[in-house]
């Protein structure tokens, strides 16, 4: 792993590409490095000039000093890879290519963006990009980007959300409209198309980074889902909330994300899964990044909150988000609500929500009062406090505020509604985390609050996971089902996962009615019949199941049926358990693209097209995050704690058939339903999937 280090702290920059025009792709680097008080070396690089922007300029890379930290390219991409391939082998510790025109265009960008991977590799640089718009360390001032906004954003001081992104203008809109609102960042991310550092890069280190206290991220796909569990896992340990924006849910959307960052889309409930298992929190829109991130700024874990405005109808409104949305309001002590009686007028609202009423209008100097008593509430570490209008009060009311903010106990956070923008971009001028509707800021807080309890509760990755015994798969013979597909029967199936050391009932295969007699003796009675040749969808559903078989005329008679209505070539013939204490549950594992399994796990049986109690997991398998998700099922109550253990090696089985290489590709495996009694599982039945192969 590269030292990246070297990338977000440099002690000296190479600009590549640079140009005397600063409104040009190589020449808004360098001015924004001078503006924003980059105290490094910079060092331009243009055959063309003798000085950029009243700095010396070298003709080319080979004439600077070796080891520089970090290269900005900004040339068009073949002259790009070029130029990070001579810098690479010059001693660049990091560099940035902020061209496009790589994998995302084609079979001729991939080949060049090959070897930009190639030569970070080999000389183990810190590649960011390439197609990316670069990125912002704010504490050490270090701006490798060329983003435009910069050009007319105020100085940026630093803060504690780091934004990781594959979307460049997302990046640097985020922190454009969450500066506005107050919000100080640490690191500002645009990966680009990743042909080096990639997303999960970034997050780990973030997880050690001592700036960074909450994460927030734009993922439009990764190609290795197990390293971003990895990264998730560090962010876990350290205690730090993540929150991601995942795009590429909809058919349309995955199209998109494959053309803009050349990545793989996964299945949209995999990326779920994974989340749920690492404490991360998923965000639906951009306004919600913005609210959570003015929440984080406020550095406060909000576990008791108090309401104050100069508006009584606006308490109802407001308490009822609070508690919609999870946000804990403290009851005022005696002492507190004493102290309000003292300076509020006899018609002012003392609980909380507090109404002071407009009678700051006459006495500006209530409102410093009104934010010191309530600061003494020892149980308040947050205070919102909304105002309504009064615009021609700013002058006054916003110099109280932003000294109380600096000199009080408690954080607040303002939310001033019926204003202009200047207002607000005023408060965040001088320091304060500003909002127009106050429900947005309590959003912004519900959502914090629950990655800190998702943070600290997920079961996470266990240290080491416990694998199947390698057993050589039977040769399969699949049935074709159209769709490109061909199905492996029941007895095939079970017999694999008998091999793994999986309950399973005792079954025969017969071919005539004479065999499935002898069969069922061997199994005991009562016994189960079923069609396995032809191979039928839903067969229970038409008739190719019979159940409760309990003496030899039964089952033949059962077998001619299915002879006389189905043309059966072969039943499965398997000893039938009771299964009225138990709780029935499917189990399933496909072929993912980005995890390399993922599994489905919920309510079985005759409930088993409830979407609604059934959950997806990703690797590993282990007990603990199988436990996690049988919480989460509505039949939780009647399952066995220790049955997790038997649940997650049926999973591991499951998803070694889908992984073993042997033979035609597996590409789903299910078992409905599992038979869950106590702390003890039986697969009762099992069906499997294949590539269909063609010659």
């Amino acid at each position: 792993m590269p030292d990246l280090d070297r990338l977000f702290r440099p002690r000296h920059i190479a600009i590549v590409g640079a140009s005397d025009n600063p409104r040009r792709i190589g020449g808004r680097p360098l001015r924004i490095l001078s503006q924003r008080g980059y105290g490094g070396e910079i060092h331009p690089v243009n055959p063309k000039y003798e000085t950029v922007q009243g700095v010396a300029c070298s003709p080319d890379i080979e004439s600077l000093p070796e080891g520089i930290d970090l290269y900005l390219i900004c040339v068009p991409a073949r002259a790009a890879t070029e130029a990070f391939e001579r810098a690479a082998a010059h001693g660049a510790g990091a560099a940035v290519v902020f061209a496009g025109g790589f994998a995302e265009v084609g079979d001729e960008g991939r080949l060049l963006q090959d070897r930009l991977a190639a030569a970070a590799a080999a000389h183990d640089v810190a590649l960011v990009g390439p197609n990316s718009l670069g990125y912002a360390s704010i504490a050490p001032r270090t701006f490798g980007t060329f983003a435009t906004m910069l050009e007319t954003l105020p100085d940026l001081p630093a803060g504690n959300v780091a934004l990781v992104s594959q979307s460049g203008g997302t990046a640097f809109n985020l922190l454009t409209e969450a500066h506005w609102a107050g919000v100080r960042f640490s690191h500002v991310i645009a990966t680009g198309n990743e042909a080096g550092l990639r997303f999960a890069d970034y997050v780990e280190h973030l997880a050690g980074d001592d700036a960074t206290e909450v994460i927030i991220g734009y993922l439009e796909g990764t190609v290795d889902g197990e390293r971003l569990g990895r990264a998730f896992e560090a962010t876990r340990r350290a205690g730090k909330p993540v929150f991601v924006i995942k795009a590429g849910a909809s058919a349309r959307g995955s199209d998109s994300v494959a053309s803009h960052t050349a990545q793989i889309s996964g299945d949209d409930d995999a990326f779920d899964a994974l989340f749920d298992r690492y404490g991360v929190v998923r965000l639906r829109t951009m306004d919600e990044a913005v609210d959570v991130a003015r929440a984080a700024g406020l550095g406060t874990r909000a576990d008791g909150v108090a309401v104050a405005s100069n508006s009584g109808g606006a308490a109802a409104y407001l308490s009822d988000a609070a508690e919609r949305l999870g946000v804990p309001l403290v009851d005022f002590s005696a002492h507190t609500t004493d102290a309000l009686t003292d300076v509020l007028p006899p018609f002012a609202g003392v609980r909380n929500p507090l109404d002071f009423t407009p009678q700051v209008i006459n006495d500006p100097t209530l409102l410093d009062k009104v934010l010191s008593i309530i600061d003494g509430e020892e149980r308040v570490d947050l205070l919102l406090l909304y105002l309504g209008g009064m615009e021609y009060l700013a002058g006054d009311l916003l110099p109280t505020v932003a000294a109380a903010a600096q000199r009080l106990r408690v954080a607040i956070g303002l939310a001033w509604y019926g204003v202009s923008d200047e207002v607000r971009r005023n408060a965040a001028e001088a320091g304060l985390v500003v909002c127009g509707d106050p429900v947005r800021l309590l959003h912004g807080v519900g959502l914090l609050r629950r990655g800190w309890h998702a943070v600290a509760t997920a079961p996470g990755r266990p240290p080491s996971v416990v694998a199947p015994v390698p057993v050589a798969r039977p040769a399969f013979t699949p049935q074709p089902v159209g769709d490109g597909r061909a199905a492996v029967d029941e007895a095939q199936v079970m017999d694999a996962l008998a091999g793994f050391g999986l309950t399973t009932p005792r079954r025969r295969v017969a071919a005539s009615a004479d065999e499935a007699v002898a069969a069922a003796r061997e199994v005991g009675f009562p016994c189960v019949l079923k069609l396995i040749d032809p191979l039928l969808p839903h067969r229970a559903k038409v008739g190719a199941v019979h159940i409760g078989l309990s003496g030899p005329d039964e089952v033949r008679s059962a077998f001619d049926a299915l002879v006389r209505e189905h043309g059966a070539r072969q039943v499965l013939i398997a000893e039938q358990l009771p299964v009225r204490d138990g709780v029935e549950l499917i189990a399933g594992v496909v072929a993912d693209p980005v995890f390399g399994t993922r599994a489905l796990l919920g309510a079985g049986g005759v409930d088993a097209n409830d979407a609604r109690d059934s959950f997806s997991l990703v690797p590993p398998y282990d007990p603990e995050s199988v436990r996690h998700t049988l919480s989460r099922l509505r039949v939780s109550a009647r399952i066995g704690r220790d049955v997790a253990d038997e649940l997650a090696a049926i999973l591991r089985g499951l998803a070694a058939l889908v992984t073993d290489p042997a033979g035609a590709p597996v590409t789903e495996v299910e078992c409905n339903p599992v038979l869950v009694t106590g702390d003890a599982t039986v697969v009762l039945d099992a069906l499997a999937f294949v590539e269909e192969t063609r010659d």
